[in-house]
């Protein structure tokens, strides 16, 4: 076999012998040579060390292509880790490493599998890229870290977990289980929706759109402050409406605590509206109507705060006043009325229409029975009130009159 004798001397950057360092030699690829006769055989790539003694010398045997004209491919790898090629020219005996370094680098095509060179130099360096059926048959040991896109993992399971991926990575694509984390900026169902289950569902004061029935136990505001509008904006007749359930003593109640103030009937021949509390129907500014049937009351049947006034009569019992009020008090004048004499005036009021019926009677007087008071001449704007003295004698008084209107109609 053909081989050479490397020397090389070491020293550091203060010229100092270098001692014991070694140095690693790398045949970078197979090279074949021939012994005597038709014998043959084949150097494999690989690995000689040498160390400095104390006066930094060294040596070490490599192999050459001695017959075949073809130079041999090193990798010298240096104690700092630095790696710098070389080649052995052919026929060379004994050569210092100094010299390989500075005259014998690797270039044209007469260096030992010059064809395959660059690929040799990426595997010794581990850079470049390399297909796995470009490596030699053996085993690949070892981890790749993340940073270097591996997984830092020597298995499945820990290559996973390194990873994040968890117990989803093994799920088939059809059916993934997610039992925690959280999903963000994903549109679930945009293509194909289904049904989907949850326990609660935050929309960060979105909306929700496109919903047909919800089916669900209660509404209830999300913050007290802002409230909870209900918008029924359906644009044709008959769109927005509330159904209840037939048949119920309490289909719909609308409460406060232990309090019913709206409760809607439909028992079946028993349907009915039940008001629980007091209803105000006066509006904002001007009273509302309330038109039915019957009009039944318990307790108090009559006109709210606020819808009455007074007036007083001022020449004489027969002067008129005005009070455009639906109730009140009239105060008469204190003018002597003679004993079976009437005192009749008119009331201008323009709440009273001429099919309305108006109500008199005697609030306070000095004398209790002494007067009897009727209505006539009941007209759009205006009514005559006539009071009689039927006490015996002449009176002077300033009678109190109360009075209500109340709306009819003729047909």
């Amino acid at each position: 076999m053909a081989s050479t004798t490397v020397n090389f001397n070491l020293k550091t950057a203060g010229y100092v012998n270098y001692a014991n360092q070694t140095l690693t030699f790398r045949l970078l690829t197979a090279g074949a040579e021939a012994s005597t006769g038709d014998e043959s055989y084949l150097v494999l790539p690989g690995i000689v060390t040498a160390t400095s003694a104390a006066n930094g010398d060294g040596s070490v045997t490599l192999f050459r292509n001695g017959k075949s004209a073809i130079d041999s491919v090193y990798e010298v790898i240096l104690p700092n880790r630095e790696k710098v090629q070389f080649i052995i020219p052919s026929g060379t005996a004994t050569v210092e490493l100094s010299n390989l370094l500075v005259n014998s680098q690797p270039s044209g095509s007469n260096t030992q599998q010059s064809s395959v060179y660059d690929a040799a130099i990426q595997r010794a360096n581990h850079t470049g890229n390399l297909t796995l059926d470009s490596l030699p048959n053996g085993s690949i040991t070892g981890t790749l870290a993340i940073a270097n896109g591996g997984t830092n993992a020597s298995s499945e399971s820990a290559a996973r977990t390194n990873l994040g991926l968890g117990t989803i990575a093994t799920q088939a694509s059809n059916s993934v289980n997610i039992d925690g984390g959280a999903i963000d900026g994903a549109v679930i169902g945009a293509s194909n929706a289904a049904a989907g289950t949850f326990t609660s569902i935050n929309v960060s004061d979105g909306n929700i759109t496109n919903a047909g029935d919800i089916n669900c136990d209660s509404i209830s505001a999300d913050a007290a402050a802002t409230g909870l509008n209900i918008i029924f904006d359906g644009t044709d007749t008959g769109d927005n409406k509330i159904t209840l359930t037939d048949n119920l003593a309490s289909a719909l109640d609308i409460t406060e605590s232990t309090n019913s103030y709206l409760k809607f009937t439909t028992t079946n021949s028993g349907e009915k509206v039940v008001i629980g509390k007091a209803l105000d129907i006066s509006g904002a500014t001007t009273a509302a109507a309330v038109t039915g049937t019957n009009i039944l009351a318990t307790n108090t049947l009559g006109y709210s705060g606020g819808s009455g006034g007074t007036v007083t009569q001022a020449t004489d019992k027969g002067t008129a006043v005005t009070l455009n009020k639906i109730n009140g008090e009239i105060v008469m004048n204190s003018a002597a009325l003679a004993d079976d004499a009437t005192a009749t005036f008119t009331l201008n009021n323009n709440l009273i229409n001429a099919t309305n019926v108006v109500i008199v009677n005697v609030a306070s007087v000095g004398t209790p029975g002494a007067y009897q008071v009727t209505v006539g001449a009941v007209a759009t704007g205006s009514c005559s009130i006539s009071v009689l003295n039927v006490s015996g004698g002449a009176l002077s008084q300033a009678i109190k009159l109360n009075f209500a209107v109340i709306t009819a109609v003729a047909s």
